[in-house]
């Protein structure tokens, strides 16, 4: 049967969420034992055991799922940032490193009653033969080998997350992890002191308003990671001012110093581009040889 909407959008997230735990682990950013290696879409990412590190991962995916359904969402970002040493540190300012972005603003907006209903993906193949639709020419279980039988059950399990995904799409994330881990490979090593947290850019609708609500899942990023407003009020105005007066930089951090491309992906209905942004404040200081092992939320 042809997945629906949701159905591709949860293979989406567990991309999210199977990306995410790689990145915590490329980038050093908890100790190499804490994470599990493991199988997703045939290729090898990193799931860490800290019960909750999964837990406020899965709940910040969750909360872009709900904003992605409301068609708000423009581009999703997992932040990585120093809170440096020394008097920086005890100030508690935060510097940008990196940011690894999901470009996701040609998303489609399905209502909710169409969230459910099938989508036929356009492949290009031929029907199959009647001979084959009927199972002709299958093997059963008991004229397999024995060592075959146990290789095929083994590959099953290996597949149980991502065996319904569309086979267009599984190779597609395949091969955005596969470059996720060679591009992070090269980059320089983070300063001591660094954490995460994942971001969202709204659009820029009039109708798009910031997911400020009770209980409240989140809140404004600092000034350097914010864009210009889209409405002016007198507030605003005080605050345009202090930016051409340089006393606010705001969006200073937003498109970072250096940008290495990841993967544009194209499947099916889905459609965005990932890229990783490192900041002028890494470039800088890049020749600290030492990572953290540190994180908060």
């Amino acid at each position: 049967m042809p997945p629906t909407y949701l159905e591709n959008l949860t293979s989406f997230l567990s991309f999210l969420t199977a990306y995410t735990h790689t990145l915590l682990r490329l980038r050093a950013l908890y100790p190499p034992a804490s994470f599990v290696q493991s199988r997703f879409h045939n290729t090898a990412v990193h799931h860490s055991r800290h019960p909750l590190v999964c837990e406020w991962i899965r709940d910040a995916v969750a909360a872009v799922r709900e904003d992605l359904l409301s068609g708000a969402v423009a581009r999703i970002g997992i932040v990585v940032f120093s809170w440096g040493e020394g008097e920086a540190a005890k100030t508690g300012s935060a510097r940008i490193m990196e940011r690894y972005m999901f470009d996701v603003s040609t998303f489609p907006v399905v209502g909710k009653n169409e969230r459910n209903v099938e989508i036929e993906w356009d492949s290009g193949e031929e029907d199959r033969e009647d001979g084959e639709e009927d199972g002709e020419g299958e093997e059963s279980d008991d004229e397999v080998p024995t060592e075959e039988r146990r290789s095929r059950e083994r590959r099953s399990r290996e597949r149980e997350l991502d065996r319904d995904v569309d086979v267009d799409m599984s190779e597609q994330f395949r091969a955005a992890l596969i470059v996720l881990t060679t591009r992070t490979a090269k980059l320089a090593p983070l300063p001591p002191n660094c954490s995460f947290n994942i971001c969202m850019e709204l659009k820029d609708d009039p109708g798009v308003d910031p997911p400020i609500r009770h209980p409240q899942p989140w809140i404004p990023v600092q000034s350097s990671l914010q864009k210009r407003r889209r409405r002016a009020t007198v507030r605003e105005e005080e605050e345009e001012e202090d930016v051409e007066n340089g006393r606010n930089k705001e969006g200073a951090d937003l498109g970072g110093d250096q940008v290495t491309p990841i993967r544009g992906v194209e499947a099916g209905v889905f459609r965005f581009d990932m890229w990783i942004e490192e900041s002028k404040a890494k470039l800088q200081g890049n020749d600290s040889t030492k990572t953290s092992f540190a994180s908060s939320r």
